[in-house]
């Protein structure tokens, strides 16, 4: 997985410091999935410590900006990382292009279990108050985690004008990240 991440990191790079910077904020996800793991000797990862892990950077400076919600969850760990890179990916790009990249922006972060066989995950990330949003026009390793880190869910990525709504649904059984 950290030879993929290092080329796709690489490929779309146009300058080291570019490479160094997204490998290395690609890396530090990663690894603070892999430390939940470890302290739950790998039995899961609780979704809101997962979240606030990796949106600590932006939940440090301005607390106000984003909103965690939802009941409690454990990811089992086959999930745990790749939802972990989904997050910091999602919060990547609103530092650099969305709502976190204006003051008055902020993100809201929501889950729900619905349904008891297979139990579903839902989670919608929420952006307002940042610049106008269009699709972007091409797609690089982000985006490819975003939309197929999770075998079985269905990710669907709304480019609002108003900010980016992304919707997640995964089923919370055991299953392999692609």
């Amino acid at each position: 997985m950290v030879q993929a991440i290092a080329h796709q990191s690489m490929r779309t790079s146009q300058s080291s410091e570019e490479f160094v910077q997204r490998f290395d904020g690609r890396l530090a996800a990663l690894a603070s999935a892999h430390t939940l793991l470890v302290n739950s000797d790998w039995e899961g990862a609780d979704l809101a410590t997962l979240a606030h892990t990796q949106l600590e950077p932006y939940i440090s400076e301005h607390p106000n900006r984003v909103r965690i919600d939802g009941e409690p969850v454990t990811l089992p760990a086959d999930l745990a990382t790749p939802f972990g890179l989904i997050l910091h990916e999602l919060a990547t790009n609103a530092a650099k292009h969305g709502a976190l990249s204006r003051p008055k922006g902020s993100v809201t972060l929501e889950w729900t279990v619905m349904r008891d066989d297979p139990r579903i995950l839902k989670v919608v990330w929420r952006e307002q108050g940042g610049p106008p949003v269009q699709q972007p026009v091409t797609s690089g390793l982000g985006s490819a985690l975003i939309e197929n880190g999770i075998s079985k869910a269905t990710v669907k990525r709304e480019f609002k004008r108003s900010g980016l709504i992304c919707t997640i649904e995964l089923p919370l059984c055991s299953s392999p990240a692609r």
